[in-house]
């Protein structure tokens, strides 16, 4: 039980990340209309106090093995419920200072071996677009290490409606660790693991020669822009409501839809304030992995799609951008990539660490693998999420923002509502806000022009 607690390597590379000073926790928020009659803090901490059971897959935290030699352990945390909640009731804020506050929150990384999770709930927000009167934003702000874009229909679920949560690949947690143990076991494996890394990469390289194996992601370098700096702490995001049906088109997936509107965006942008876009502008996608237990609960991968700036006609560049996802949607799933994985899990963890718990400064003269960053989840809710009585309106997530990549984006459809998502580093993307208006105008734009091509 206590071996079978410890963070397989793809997990615990995120905890390392957060380590190393990357911040790599994973947010998303639920809106919820209060119509005339305002939520207090009591009437949401008894919401969520009376799902506690539902949650039991969160009551946890890391804990370290000395001296790197071991993976770290997921132990039980048994903390009140209640000290995971934050209720930023003090001062009435509109929407757009309740999404500047969401950004300073999430420039704080959390420390998973103290709290791997806190819920933060701002109650009477004004002037959130599709609501009839105030609103109240909750706000899941959650280590990577512990829960990564597929868990969080289910969380929604445990959150808002009445099911249990469940986190797929998530191992057990332990009552007693024993980190002395795990670290002299560690040390003792190191060269029989060493060694079988060694013999199993040559295996591997053998049999992807012989099978000509070119699957898995593809990531070549593109043009640097203004968006290709190693960003900073400060975090700043929007949220942008949509109508489902300005990105629903025949032949052409949602996603698609929406990168087509999101290369419009970035290509007018760049022109505006550098003078040119390059012809090369891709965006990172994130790929849901399922049935990949070597992943553990971040069964998450990524590729890079090209966004066509080249084709002027944005029907066409829809086009253009699905096919490419079209082939690239298994790519995170192929025999190649799966085996590498499987391969560095068999790394010895002092030696993992030391990859991804470092870093290093900024390198002018690395290449760029892509300009912006995309993930997107799709939740079909099996009963009617609400918050004490309060309907659901709409939800939004983001992706860490990559340490050379001042931009990202996420797609969020729940029900009948869609969101389009972006954060950045304010000391990249200084106009924020103005990138939003191109975004809007982007999709009304993108929407007309699949609607005249059908």
């Amino acid at each position: 039980m206590m071996y079978e607690a410890q963070l397989v390597a793809n997990d615990a590379a995120y905890y390392y990340l957060a380590r190393s000073g990357r911040v790599t926790d994973w947010p998303m928020w639920w809106v919820f209309d209060n119509g005339d009659a305002p939520l207090t803090a009591a009437d949401i901490a008894d919401h969520i106090g009376e799902r506690a059971e539902l949650l039991e897959p969160l009551r946890r935290r890391i804990q370290e093995v000395p001296g790197g030699l071991g993976h770290p352990f997921w132990v039980v945390d048994d903390s009140p419920i209640d000290t995971h909640i934050v209720a930023h009731a003090a001062a009435q804020l509109n929407w757009a200072q309740c999404q500047d506050e969401i950004g300073r929150i999430l420039e704080q990384p959390l420390d998973a071996r103290v709290m791997a999770w806190q819920l933060h709930v701002f109650p009477n927000v004004t002037g959130i677009p599709t609501l009839s009167g105030v609103g109240t934003v909750v706000l899941m702000h959650v280590s990577h290490a512990l829960m990564a874009g597929p868990a969080m229909t289910s969380l929604s679920e445990a959150l808002f409606a009445t099911v249990p949560l469940r986190i797929e690949g998530q191992g057990p947690a332990t009552q007693r660790p024993r980190p002395a143990l795990a670290a002299v076991a560690g040390a003792l494996r190191w060269p029989l693991q060493a060694l079988r890394f060694n013999v199993r990469v040559r295996r591997e390289m053998r049999r992807i020669a012989r099978e000509n194996d070119d699957s898995g992601p593809n990531v070549p370098p593109v043009s640097s822009t203004r968006l290709n700096r190693r960003i900073g702490p400060g975090r700043a995001m929007r949220t942008i409501p949509l109508a489902l049906s300005l990105v629903r088109a025949q032949g052409v997936t949602v996603t698609s839809v929406g990168l087509t509107a999101i290369s419009h965006a970035l290509q007018r942008y760049l022109e505006k304030r550098d003078g040119s876009c390059p012809d090369d502008l891709a965006v990172l996608v994130t790929v849901a992995v399922p049935d990949a237990p070597v992943m553990g609960v971040n069964r998450v991968g990524a590729d890079a799609v090209a966004l066509a700036a080249a084709e002027p006609d944005l029907a066409a560049r829809a086009r253009a951008i699905d096919a490419t996802l079209r082939a690239r949607r298994h790519s995170a799933s192929s025999r190649r990539e799966l085996n590498r994985l499987a391969l560095i899990d068999l790394l010895p963890s002092r030696t993992y660490r030391a990859r991804f718990g470092t870093f290093g400064p900024a390198d002018p003269d690395a290449p760029a693998h892509a300009h912006t960053i995309l993930t997107s989840i799709r939740c079909e809710p099996t009963a009617e999420w609400s918050l004490s009585g309060k309907p659901f309106r709409f939800a939004g997530m983001l992706p860490p923002v990559y340490p050379e990549i001042g931009l990202a984006h996420s797609f969020v459809g729940a029900g009948d509502s869609f969101t389009l998502s972006v954060a950045c580093d304010p000391a990249i993307v200084p106009d924020l806000d103005d990138y939003c208006d191109l975004l809007r105008e982007s999709c009304r734009e993108v929407a007309a022009a699949l609607g005249q091509s059908q």
